[in-house]
């Protein structure tokens, strides 16, 4: 993948860090959080490997100015999400973990009343 895109595969490759796998051993749709280190700032974090190659808003060093956080928090999702948010929200009645400790597509079970 790095090899066909360009200037950003050959930069992402180059900050491509993680000592447990190495590039060859990981996909773009990877959902593994790997080993990071930015170019620019030499800040080093992890993060999925899908969230840097992603066509739509990659991300990027967590750092550096201009980052904007990707998030997937249930709350978060549904305060920017208008009606369809707010009653999704008002339906959601579990106690053990509120609508921040839920992410999307993490398989809990989690649950409602209509």
């Amino acid at each position: 993948w790095c090899d066909a895109n360009g200037e950003r595969g050959k930069t992402l490759l180059e900050e491509y860090i993680d000592p447990d796998r190495g590039p060859t051993r990981v996909t773009n749709g990877s959902t593994y959080k790997a080993l990071w280190k930015c170019a620019t700032c030499e800040h080093e974090w992890r993060t999925k490997i899908c969230n840097r190659t992603t066509a739509n808003n990659p991300t990027g060093c967590p750092k550096c100015p201009g980052f904007v956080a990707r998030s997937n928090k249930f709350q978060v999702w549904c305060d920017a999400n208008g009606e369809i948010g707010k009653k999704l929200l008002e339906e959601y009645v579990n106690t053990d973990r509120g609508p921040m400790d839920v992410t999307r597509a993490s398989g809990y079970k989690a649950l409602w009343k209509c």
